[in-house]
């Protein structure tokens, strides 16, 4: 049994806004908890308004994200004079990280691209960058898509090691990724 148990490569989960937490942002918000479920359904809306605006693919979604950053900052015990405005911030970071992302996949669609051939078309790559992705160590995939998709710095720190360290070892991931998809797209 725990020979078995040592072969799960260890998967992090994600921090979940649970009723404690909850209760601390409606607290936050306002004393009454009325007011602050009215507090909170009209700063919802100006989050997904922000998310709209900006065309983000699903502003809804977007809005609970930055709300439960902010209820879990207010777990850690940050200490918070104005949490609309705190909680705009972390829409702002998280609009600068939709960006990132999609600078990635369009970075990521022309080297395939290159790889692939002119004639080669964006499907077939990236099904053949699926199946290289699926032949990556359970690790390595979750170091990947964790570089490319959470705050550096963070992931770095979380890890134990330097931001260059990490940079490195996703270089040497994606350099391993491109080489499968070339050799899959000839």
């Amino acid at each position: 049994m725990t020979d078995e148990l040592e072969k799960v490569p260890f998967k992090r989960r994600r921090w979940q806004l649970n009723r404690g937490a909850f209760d601390l942002l409606l607290a936050a918000l306002d004393a009454d908890r009325a007011a602050a479920s009215a507090k909170y359904e009209k700063l919802r809306w100006k989050l997904i308004n922000l998310f709209a605006w900006e065309r983000c693919e699903a502003p809804e979604e977007l809005a609970d994200e930055a709300l439960d950053r902010l209820a879990r900052k207010l777990t850690e015990g940050v200490e918070l004079q104005s949490p609309d405005q705190y909680v705009v911030g972390i829409a702002r970071r998280m609009l600068l990280e939709q960006q990132r992302a999609s600078y990635l996949k369009q970075t990521a669609l022309r080297a395939l691209r290159y790889f692939g051939g002119r004639n080669s078309r964006d499907a077939e790559l990236l099904q053949s960058a699926e199946r290289c992705m699926a032949k990556l160590p359970p690790e390595n995939l979750d170091l990947i898509e964790r570089y490319y998709g959470e705050d550096r710095d963070v992931l770095a720190g979380q890890l134990g090691i330097s931001v260059n360290a990490l940079r490195n070892r996703a270089l040497r991931i994606r350099e391993k990724l491109l080489d499968c998809i070339a050799k899959g797209a000839r």
